[in-house]
C-alpha cells in the first residue's frame, strides 16, 4: 500500500471502540468517530474555550484601564489637578498584571504620553515605539507617531513618523498640523527649502493653526 493510500485509510477509518464491532456503527458513528471529525471538533472546542477566557481577561483590563484614566479627569471628585503618580501607578500595573492585551498596550501610550508631557522623552520614546503599531485607535496612533517625530533625533527617522501620523489622521486638519509640524522639524535642522516647500502648500485661509504656521515659517525665513 502507497504512502498515500495509507493516509487516506488513516482518516477515513473510524476510531474503534471496544464495546462495538465496526460493522455495527451506524452512519452518525462513522462520521463522529472520524479522526478528522474528532481533531476538529476538539480544535474547536479548544479555540471556543480560549476566546472566551480572552473576553473576560480583556475585560478586566478594559475595566482596570477605566479605573486608571479616572486619575486624569479633572471632574472626578475633589480633583484639583490631573494626579499623574496614582494614575502612573494604575497604568504600569495594568502594562504588568495584563501583558498582551490591547488596554495594556494603551496603557503603554498614556505612560508614554505622560512621560513626554513631563519631559522624561527617553522614557516616552521607549513607551510609545512598543506600543504604537498595537494600538487598536487611529487618534491614538496619529498622536503617538506624533510624538515620535518630534522626539526621535535621527531626522530621517522622525520625518517617517511624520508620514505615519499623517496616514492615520482622520481628518485635514490633523494632517495640516502634522505638516506644520514637520516643517518645524526640518527648520530646527537648518533645512530651510525643505521646510518652506512644505509650508508654501498650506492653505493659509482655512488654516485652523494659522499662529503656529506663521511661527515656523518665520523661524525657516531666519535660516541661511
Amino acid at each position: 500500500m502507497s504512502l498515500i493510500d495509507k493516509i487516506k485509510e488513516a482518516v477515513t477509518t473510524p476510531i474503534s471502540v471496544s464495546y462495538r464491532e465496526k460493522k455495527d456503527y451506524t452512519k452518525l458513528d462513522m462520521v463522529m468517530l472520524n479522526p478528522v471529525f474528532l481533531f476538529l471538533l476538539v480544535t474547536s472546542l479548544t479555540w471556543s474555550a480560549w476566546d472566551i477566557s480572552r473576553s473576560k481577561t480583556s475585560s478586566v483590563a478594559d475595566a482596570a484601564l477605566s479605573n486608571a484614566m479616572v486619575y486624569f479627569d479633572l471632574d472626578r471628585p475633589g480633583a484639583s489637578r490631573v494626579d499623574f503618580d496614582n494614575a502612573v501607578l494604575q497604568l504600569e500595573s495594568v502594562v504588568e498584571d495584563h501583558e498582551g492585551t490591547s488596554s495594556a498596550n494603551q496603557a503603554k501610550f498614556y505612560l508614554g504620553r505622560t512621560a513626554f508631557i513631563n519631559g522624561n522623552h527617553d522614557k516616552a520614546i521607549v513607551l510609545l515605539s512598543e506600543c504604537v503599531e498595537k494600538l487598536k485607535y487611529s487618534t491614538l496612533k496619529t498622536e503617538a507617531y506624533i510624538m515620535l517625530g518630534q522626539l526621535d533625533s535621527d531626522l530621517d527617522s522622525a520625518l517617517k513618523f511624520f508620514n505615519k501620523a499623517q496616514k492615520n489622521a482622520l481628518s485635514d486638519n490633523e494632517i495640516t498640523y502634522i505638516s506644520i509640524l514637520k516643517a518645524k522639524r526640518l527648520a530646527m535642522e537648518g533645512k530651510k527649502a525643505e521646510a518652506l516647500e512644505i509650508l508654501d502648500k498650506i492653505d493659509t485661509e482655512n488654516n485652523t493653526y494659522k499662529e503656529l504656521f506663521e511661527e515656523v515659517y518665520g523661524v525657516a525665513l531666519t535660516l541661511n
